[in-house]
């Protein structure tokens, strides 16, 4: 997809999510600043900046979104910070000016292994901004921060949105996809990845869970054949959230790739199954929280720790 030169000022870098993992693998950012939203306003988008926002997240559609992003320096390195304030602005017509339409906090995120991280905020998209040269229109992350010598710091990142995302949207039916399970194979290691693999999480298939009347919890995931490193310990997430929700919901691991234990070039060799498409996943992991009507109330692309899905699970069954 085309960038649009006006919009490439604001000095995003247009990679694919598969390609970023192992440079956001290594970015180690601090706790997030919660501020206030506020009303639209006009502001112009600076050029040349210091810092650059990575915006992670690739399937992104009007409403509500769970957006995350890392930031660099110009040389590469990640940004350690302490703060972020995060505004959301649209960019009509390829338009050097852009309007600020929501504003939020940005959460900390620790990576699954050492202590590296992203930030993670909750931001509402109002309008389409496919940012091609048929549909100029584009928007931008800009990221506000103080850095370790007190200094500001300003990031900037476009970003697309569609009028509608390729995986299943919010309050929308979920695909009632067949999924192998523990009772159709002898053995797990040909339905799962994992390592030590939960049982549990292959007890039932995507379709009959979603007859039941309980929430469901699915991960796609491929634990020993991620790009990021984080598949794998997404899983063990997934089942620490069972054992606090046990008789609250169920909870299935799907590996993305069929027969994962047939092996060719160091990959499963077998391609992709089919509950990939019907769900439309771009990347892995995905995590996907669905009401007991298999209605989506929530979706996690990339990583997501085990405080957000059981904020999000316990809403869920709260409500």
């Amino acid at each position: 997809m085309q960038r649009l030169m006006s919009v490439a000022k604001i000095r995003a870098i247009p990679i694919r999510a598969r390609q970023i993992w192992p440079l956001i693998g290594l970015l180690v950012l601090i706790v997030a600043l919660a501020c206030s939203s506020s009303s639209p306003t006009s502001t112009a988008l600076p050029t040349g900046p210091e810092f650059s926002a990575i915006v992670v997240t690739t399937d992104l559609s009007l409403g509500e979104n769970r957006v995350v992003f890392g930031l660099i320096d110009r040389e590469g390195m990640p940004l350690r910070t302490d703060e972020a304030v995060v505004e959301a602005l649209f960019v009509p017509n390829s338009q050097s000016q852009g309007t600020v339409q929501d504003t939020t906090t940005a959460r900390f995120i620790q990576w699954p292994v050492g202590q590296q991280g992203v930030f993670s905020a909750t931001l509402n998209f109002n309008q389409v901004g496919e940012c091609t040269v048929l549909s100029p229109a584009c928007w931008a992350l800009r990221v506000r921060a103080i850095g370790p010598d007190g200094a500001p710091i300003s990031a900037l990142a476009n970003f697309s949105v569609k009028s509608q995302s390729n995986t299943p949207g919010i309050g929308n039916p979920v695909p009632a996809s067949v999924t192998l399970r523990s009772s159709d194979v002898e053995d797990l290691a040909t339905v799962t990845s994992s390592e030590v693999p939960d049982p549990d999480l292959y007890r039932l298939s995507i379709d009959e869970a979603l007859a039941e009347d309980k929430p469901l919890v699915v991960v796609f995931a491929t634990p020993a054949f991620c790009v990021s490193a984080a598949c794998g310990p997404q899983v063990e997430v997934i089942s620490e959230l069972k054992e606090m929700f046990t008789d609250d919901a169920n909870f299935i691991h799907v590996e993305v790739f069929v027969d994962p234990h047939l092996i060719e070039g160091g990959r499963p060799s077998s391609g992709f199954v089919p509950s990939v498409e019907e769900w439309g996943l771009p990347t892995e992991p995905w995590t996907f929280i669905i009401n007991k009507d298999g209605l989506m109330h929530s979706k996690f692309e990339a990583f997501a720790t085990l405080e957000e899905l059981e904020e999000s699970l316990r809403e869920l069954i709260s409500g």
